[in-house]
């Protein structure tokens, strides 16, 4: 019986290719950072710091900044209470029982 159709062959079932990743680098130029910012990005990310030069000899160094604990901002409760104190320690007698209205009207000048 004839057919058509032809039958694979062990050399057409190749094996996949697996892509082999660049190496990162250090180095870019600033035509690659122009071009290829996500690759210099990632190299910055594993790497903590590349270097960029360009065409006039200058050379960038761009790191990757860590988050560091004394960044932290303190809660809106917190500043709150520090300035309450600084006021309370320049002199300052109000309470926090103030009639908000009576002292509306004296800054606008009505009493």
């Amino acid at each position: 019986m004839m057919s058509d159709m032809k039958t694979a062959s062990k050399k057409a079932a190749k094996k996949a290719r697996v892509r082999s990743q660049k190496p990162l680098r250090r180095e870019f130029t600033v035509r690659d950072m122009n071009r290829s910012g996500a690759e210099l990005l990632e190299a910055a990310r594993k790497l903590g710091r590349v270097t960029v030069k360009s065409r006039s000899g200058e050379v960038f160094e761009i790191s990757v900044a860590r988050p560091t604990p004394e960044l932290v901002v303190p809660s809106m409760v917190e500043r709150m209470r520090a300035h309450r104190q600084r006021m309370a320690a320049l002199g300052n007698t109000c309470g926090s029982e103030v009639d908000v209205e009576r002292l509306n009207k004296v800054i606008a000048g009505e009493l």
